[in-house]
């Protein structure tokens, strides 16, 4: 038998069915990666089949969205999963169909999706307000001289990680630390949780707080776009409602009498919320730092019976220097803050030679500060009483002293006020030494003074002895 060549016929491969007789269904790929945006947070998956004798996949991606269909010569879908929640496993089911006849072939998969948060690039400015007018919620501090100084005043109990919302703590590129909280929504929230602050003894009792600060920050692809903050006292709830700016911080310095829906009394939570009306997309992160209470510079003499120490005494900064202004002491005044006799010694400012400034200047010389805001071009006293010791000692040039100054200005750096003593409104140079303050002991001095143009002064003390020497009970009111 032979044949001509032309009556040869090879056959013809397809993957549509003809000449098969079921379908091939080998495996489906389910890959993460970035999406059309080149957004790379983990729920972008391509699926990729590979079978033959197939027309068309339904894809379903397992979450309740609707099923795709990839018509070959299609290789693939992809889908972008809802970032909801932070980790999720979805079971991606295929199922290979042919237009031929043949029997449709199913496969399913479990994918587990990590929803990542976008990072963020950015950080606000540095807060400015001084060290000793801020209750501290979180936050790094004030930027000084290429370097941060932390708040010293802080919020008890504090915890950052109450709400349902997801909560981490990054770092910037600038080294800068923020919180984030995701998957915020109408449902769900983010919170703050702390020991209760009554806001008119916020600071102490009587020292009030006035405003509350947030820094906020959001990019409203993967963020939201309003913002409700509330302030929670039981089942009082302050509502105060922002819209957000796309990709910017925002700083929000909040009244606590006007700026709420409310005048604020006390809180012992602070919550996050999408504003309503808001839209909150992909993992609907809001980023948040400086989150603080503050007061204005007081016209009145903070602490000034030391019965809390060093509270509202000290410096910012000290180049060169310690920002520690004095040794807190029990050898205070026998005299009450209100002028009655105690009985006995009150709490006090104590100075040794170490801590000595002037002729006995050294890096640990201790210099007492406050910065005060009086009404401009107005006649006052500063007021106060001082003790030295009688003990046996080598004086320094001029002798033994407790020294009290006006400063005719505020100063972040001690270096720059020690700098500038001689340009005061008013001082004092105490000078008798007879020894600890007792029940008829102690020296009373009033220093007159007139405010400057802006009304900003403060005052200073320090010493210059070898022996200890105390002031207490320093007060500056309207002559």
């Amino acid at each position: 038998m032979s044949c001509e060549e032309d009556d040869i016929v090879a056959p013809t491969e397809s993957t549509m069915g003809t000449g098969l007789t079921e379908i091939t269904f080998s495996s489906f790929k389910a890959i993460p990666g970035p999406d059309e945006n080149g957004m790379e947070d983990g729920t972008y998956i391509t699926v990729n089949p590979l079978a033959i004798g197939v027309s068309s996949y339904d894809v379903d991606f397992g979450d309740g969205s609707p099923v795709v269909t990839i018509t070959v010569p299609e290789r693939s879908v992809s889908y972008d999963y809802p970032n909801e929640v932070e980790e999720v496993t979805y079971t991606i089911t295929v199922t290979a169909k042919s237009n031929k006849g043949l029997s449709s072939v199913t496969m399913s998969e479990s994918i587990t999706v990590k929803h990542e948060v976008s990072s963020v690039t950015s950080a606000p400015d540095s807060p400015t307000v001084g060290l000793e007018e801020v209750l501290s919620i979180y936050s790094s501090g004030i930027e000084y001289n290429g370097g941060t100084i932390s708040y010293r005043y802080k919020a008890g109990g504090v915890d950052f990680d109450e709400g349902a919302a997801q909560y981490a703590e990054v770092t910037t590129a600038s080294g800068n630390k923020v919180i984030q909280y995701s998957r915020l929504s109408e449902d769900v929230g983010a919170s703050i949780e702390l020991d209760e602050i009554v806001v008119a003894d916020a600071f102490d009792t009587g020292i009030a707080a006035t405003h509350i600060h947030f820094d906020v920050h959001s990019e409203f692809a993967v963020g939201i776009d309003k913002l409700k903050i509330i302030l929670v006292n039981g089942s009082t709830e302050y509502v105060f409602n922002q819209d957000l700016t796309d990709g910017e911080w925002i700083s929000l310095d909040l009244d606590l009498a006007t700026d709420f829906s409310a005048p604020v009394i006390q809180f012992d939570e602070i919550k996050f919320e999408l504003g309503t009306g808001g839209e909150a997309n992909d993992a609907a992160t809001l980023n948040v730092d400086n989150v603080y209470l503050h007061k204005p510079i007081s016209s009145v003499i903070q602490n000034g019976d030391f019965n809390n120490k060093t509270d509202h005494w000290r410096f910012t900064a000290f180049t060169d220097g310690t920002t520690t202004p004095f040794g807190s002491s029990s050898d205070g005044s026998w005299t009450n803050y209100d002028g009655t006799d105690n009985g006995k010694k009150t709490a006090g400012a104590k100075w040794t030679a170490s801590q000595s400034g002037g002729y006995l200047q050294s890096s640990g010389s201790r210099y007492a500060y406050q910065a005060l805001k009086l009404m401009p071009n107005t006649d006052y006293i500063l007021e106060y009483e001082y003790a030295i010791k009688d003990d046996t000692a080598d004086d320094p040039i001029g002798g033994r002293r407790i020294v009290g100054l006006v400063l005719d200005g505020h100063y972040i750096d001690g270096a720059d006020a020690v700098d500038d003593i001689d340009s005061n409104l008013g001082n004092h140079v105490g000078t008798i030494a007879e020894g600890k303050f007792n029940a008829t002991r102690g020296t009373l001095v009033q220093i007159p003074f007139t405010s400057n143009d802006s009304g900003e002064v403060a005052v200073m003390f320090y010493a210059v002895t070898p022996k200890d020497g105390w002031i207490d009970n320093v007060k500056v009111y309207l002559d």
